[in-house]
């Protein structure tokens, strides 16, 4: 029975140490004005506060039309796909023939076919990764928000994705929210 309390607990404790993480999202806010876009910092009632390079900028929450949360996406890095060539970490020994061949008995590679080989993989790691890289390049959104009139409950739902918020959640509104919603279910 021990054995299950401890798996339960370390379960737990992972759970928390990840619901605590702080992950930064990406806001496109488009206004009357023009369009705004940055790391989502703060949402309050007046301004939305996005972090631009470092610079703050406040949009007031009438002025906003629609908002596009994208997460955060790392550069891409091009890898390489055929390692022919690259990296011989074979080792070629002399058999009774007199000829170098590795431990599976295969013959070394000629020069002329070592080039080749190495040329090939170079062109195909080129093209590879000029596929790839567009591929890498799509940001969907994870939530797109109207604002055609102003409602406390998007307001809402759109500081969740603030760095704000995640730092400083609101536990008592949630408990709230979610014992509203139990209480609709009738089993």
């Amino acid at each position: 029975m021990k054995p299950i309390y401890f798996t339960l607990i370390f379960f737990l404790s992972i759970t928390l140490a990840k619901a605590q993480s702080i992950k930064p999202y990406i806001a496109i806010l488009k206004t009357e004005n023009g369009k705004y876009k940055g790391i989502l910092y703060k949402v309050d009632s007046v301004n939305a506060i996005l972090n631009h390079d470092g610079e703050f900028i406040k949009v007031p929450i009438n002025e906003i039309k629609t908002v596009q949360i994208r997460t955060v996406k790392k550069g891409y890095k091009g890898t390489s796909f055929i390692k022919i060539g690259e990296d011989r970490a074979e080792e070629y020994k002399m058999n009774t023939a007199g000829k170098m061949v590795d431990k599976w008995g295969k013959e070394e590679p000629t020069f002329k076919e070592d080039v080749s080989a190495t040329a090939f993989s170079v062109v195909f790691t080129a093209l590879a990764n000029a596929v790839a890289l567009p591929i890498h390049a799509i940001n969907p959104n994870l939530a797109r928000f109207n604002f055609n009139k102003i409602d406390k409950n998007k307001l809402n739902e759109l500081s969740y994705y603030s760095i704000y918020y995640q730092a400083n959640p609101n536990v008592l509104a949630e408990l709230k929210q979610l014992k509203s919603i139990s209480a609709s279910f009738k089993p």
